[in-house]
């Protein structure tokens, strides 16, 4: 009789912390789909221009190119947060800053000629003029030079982004 007793309190415990995970894991998926960021794939921005592009017709460009802005957009953000962050470590070790500034433009040209040079041109003076705001112990999604790229980057004219 014991060992039935036993095992039916074992089987209820399990049942009622199966339950508990269930939840919690339900709930903390909630909240970080929440949290998502809007440069995020998968966040609900990134969502419904997938959704536009798939439905759109053949002919109607609008819904490519914002979603076009989008990527382009959601990389500018995060790239911008960590070349704030090289710039910093390199100022903190008294580094030859115009070096850095050489290396970011051979990465991110400014002068190939279209609106990529806007975007890369924008991503070398945020790092420059916010890299002591960066933390190495924060995400990208936590920084506010991330957020400010994101700003700029997505408040362009989506035609801009035709094309890149």
């Amino acid at each position: 009789m014991t060992g039935k007793l036993i095992r039916q309190s074992e089987f209820n415990l399990f049942f009622v912390v199966t339950i508990l995970v269930s939840l919690i894991t339900f709930w903390c998926g909630q909240t970080i789909a929440a949290e998502d960021k809007p440069w995020t794939i998968g966040g609900k921005l990134y969502t419904e221009l997938h959704e536009q592009v798939q439905n759109s017709k053949e002919g109607e460009k609008t819904a490519v190119i914002r979603f076009n802005q989008w990527d382009v957009c959601s990389r500018m953000a995060p790239s911008t947060y960590r070349m704030a962050l090289t710039v910093k470590v390199v100022k903190e070790r008294q580094g030859n800053l115009d070096e850095i500034r050489e290396l970011f433009e051979d990465e991110w040209p400014t002068d190939i000629g279209d609106f990529a040079d806007d975007i890369n041109r924008k991503k070398i003076e945020l790092a420059f003029e916010m890299a002591d705001l960066s933390k190495w112990e924060e995400s990208n999604k936590e920084s506010p030079i991330t957020q400010v790229a994101w700003d700029w980057c997505i408040a362009l004219d989506p035609e801009n982004f035709e094309g890149l």
